[in-house]
């Protein structure tokens, strides 16, 4: 609610449990078939805590622990410019917790390139 604005629950609460059931209808009828399926995880501490990261990479494990997770070092463009880029050494905390998840795939986008395999 807080990184979309929403501020009704219920229909944060229907939003967030129609897009969990899109990617867990596409992992499971599609994967590893194409298209590929690799799930995008916007990490910027200011917006999103470690521990909401373990958890989404515990869901994503839960469904398949193959499939590819990227946490993008999100920055504000337009809005929110109080906000800094993560640093290289947050992104590698962020993607150190993912793995520990069980996650087998798991890249971090940093100024520097990407981290993982």
């Amino acid at each position: 609610m807080k990184i979309t604005g929403i501020t009704d629950r219920g229909l944060a609460d229907r939003y967030l449990k129609k897009a969990w059931s899109i990617v867990e209808y596409i992992i499971e009828n599609y994967y590893p078939d194409p298209p590929f399926v690799g799930l995008d995880i916007p990490y910027n501490k200011y917006l999103i805590t470690l521990d909401e990261i373990r958890e989404i990479g515990e869901r994503i494990a839960a469904i398949n622990p193959e499939v590819q997770a990227c946490l993008l070092d999100y920055f504000p463009s337009f809005r929110r410019q109080d906000m800094n880029r993560p640093t290289v050494a947050e992104m590698r905390t962020a993607r150190e917790t993912l793995l520990k998840t069980g996650l087998t795939t798991t890249l971090a986008q940093t100024t520097i390139g990407h981290l993982g395999p």
